[in-house]
């Protein structure tokens, strides 16, 4: 009896943790828009998941992080109609870090793995929002690259739904182009 209990719970315990989740798709990379401060409020930037999809930012070391959002649209089916007595829905995703690689295009600087914070709204089943994070974060390129240099990252969110599972989205990658002059990258980046 204590054998088949411990399977079970070995079995609930690797069940816990999917990997590539197809359900959670990164339908595609937004930059944010700047709206202008007033006297009762600071500029900003948002992040409308209905914004037109961008291929790539320019991107200035000194000024920028490479702030960009990512817009997850999450397909698991909701479970209300499963549970209807507490009728929650376990299938809503909360992001909380991106893994990021990064390649120089044209070779020459090696730039290892990183985990950077990922910020914004949960997504509940059958919704899309975006998932804010800073893809460049300080110190994570090597110094002296020339402008018009390309870095490629790779990345995927991960999160929990409600649920408690530990699930990640699919892959993206992104591009960033180096420039140097003041003011080159958006405001937003």
């Amino acid at each position: 009896m204590k054998t088949r209990i411990a399977i079970l719970l070995a079995l609930a315990a690797a069940g816990c943790k999917i990997k590539g989740n197809p359900s959670l798709l990164i339908t595609k990379v937004i930059s944010g828009t700047l709206t202008a401060a007033t006297t009762s409020a600071p500029a900003l930037c948002t992040f409308d998941p209905g914004s037109t999809e961008i291929d790539f930012l320019p991107y200035n070391p000194v000024e920028n992080t490479g702030n960009v959002g990512a817009v997850v649209s999450n397909t698991i089916l909701p479970t209300t109609a499963v549970n209807p007595t507490l009728r929650t829905d376990a299938a809503t995703f909360l992001p909380h870090q991106a893994v990021v690689d990064y390649e120089v295009i044209g070779g020459g600087a090696s730039i290892g793995e990183k985990i950077v914070p990922a910020a914004g709204a949960e997504v509940p089943s059958g919704t899309s929002a975006p998932v804010l994070m800073h893809l460049l974060p300080a110190g994570t390129l090597p110094a002296g690259l020339a402008a018009g240099t390309i870095i490629r990252t790779t990345f995927h969110v991960e999160g929990k739904l409600v649920d408690g599972s530990t699930v990640h989205t699919s892959e993206r990658e992104f591009l960033f182009e180096i420039c140097t002059s003041t003011g080159c990258g958006s405001p937003c980046l």
